[in-house]
């Protein structure tokens, strides 16, 4: 298992408090903490990562906790945020084994569910979106539900996945579905 996510949010976690009480020594602790809060989005454009739905809702709630001064909304905030980087890594893993099944040429573009968008989810109905925008989801043997992107992060519409127990694809010749140029689609399972 990857552990990439975890190590990052505990490494965070202890910078942000390293910055709060090295600001708060000198300038107080209200602006300690502020101060602490510009840890995250550092981390972010340092990794070179978007925050999905789920981390900045976790951000906002240390935000919150920040300003209203309260350090229980501080620690669910950061147990929350704990576990969540354990599922992601996890997720992670999984794709990372299903990858390992697809040939070489193409793994760098194959992602876990969840990465398709900002609002996206590791579930059948995001798997059914994607498929309606024209891209190829499957679900590995291992339970892991990858999709895939060209090298210019197009979704791609006519891949054939190596090992997949489901499937969610268009339907090729592509055909106009019903709105905002969507395409027609079908699931398929062994």
């Amino acid at each position: 298992m990857t552990y990439k996510n975890s190590v990052t949010g505990i490494g965070t976690e202890v910078a942000a408090q390293s910055v709060s009480k090295a600001v708060g020594r000198v300038a107080g602790a209200t602006k300690g903490s502020a101060a602490g809060l510009i840890v995250q989005p550092v981390v972010w454009v340092a990794t070179d990562t978007a925050p999905d739905a789920g981390d900045s809702f976790l951000y906002g709630v240390g935000v919150a906790a920040t300003l209203a001064g309260s350090a229980l909304l501080a620690g669910a905030g950061f147990v929350t945020g704990m576990i969540k980087a354990a599922v992601d890594d996890h997720t992670q893993s999984l794709v990372d084994e299903a990858k390992l099944d697809e040939p070489k040429e193409v793994r760098d573009g194959i992602f876990p569910l969840g990465d398709y968008d900002f609002w996206a989810s590791d579930n059948d109905i995001q798997a059914m979106t994607i498929a309606s925008y024209g891209g190829v989801v499957w679900k590995h043997r291992n339970g892991a539900l990858c999709f895939i992107r060209d090298a210019k992060g197009r979704l791609v519409c006519d891949y054939d996945p190596k090992s997949w127990v489901a499937q969610y694809r268009p339907l090729l010749p592509l055909k106009k579905g019903s709105k905002d140029g969507r395409v027609r689609w079908h699931h398929r399972s062994r």
